[in-house]
């Protein structure tokens, strides 16, 4: 059997060629979080992430707060910090399933609430968190609720909104 030089540049180049043929371009995914409960909630806050199709992208908004996590306090001592992440934590991956979109996101909503400054209190912050771990296929350019849940410790109730629009 005769192998001619077409045949070898073919096959060294397919590869390239599929890589070339996929389109990579990025996903815009809106994140809405309403608090239904609230009065400004037919709104919500939005969030917005680039995302390229199998990447892993993460926002992070929010502050970090010192909790004192051993060592002494007071004028000269060695108190010894951790630091705690609050606010809201997205992690988000997409993968194109036919029409849809297929979905993970990990989503972190937390905030740190300071003690009383009462000689009594502890001087720790209470940290009040809701964790969701997504799994879904949502379909492009229209707003999905992903997600939709009562806060166990107050009576009001979140709902989550996912939008994704190819950029």
């Amino acid at each position: 059997m005769r192998i001619s030089a077409w045949m070898i540049a073919a096959a060294l180049l397919c590869p390239v060629l599929a890589v070339h043929a996929q389109d990579n371009s990025p996903y815009k995914v809106d994140f809405t979080i309403r608090d239904t409960g609230d009065a400004g909630g037919k709104t919500g806050r939005k969030y917005s992430l680039l995302v390229n199709h199998n990447q892993k992208t993460v926002f992070k908004v929010g502050n970090r707060v010192p909790v004192v996590s051993g060592g002494t306090g007071g004028v000269g001592g060695n108190a010894q910090f951790t630091y705690i992440d609050v606010g809201l934590n997205i992690d988000c991956v997409l993968a194109e399933a036919g029409s849809k979109f297929a979905m993970h996101a990990d989503l972190d909503i937390s905030t740190a609430v300071m003690p009383d400054k009462s000689p009594n209190a502890a001087n720790a912050p209470t940290i009040s968190q809701i964790k969701l771990s997504l799994d879904t296929t949502v379909a492009p350019g229209k707003p999905t609720v992903v997600a939709s849940f009562d806060d166990p410790v107050t009576s009001r109730k979140f709902d989550v909104d996912v939008t994704i629009t190819k950029m």
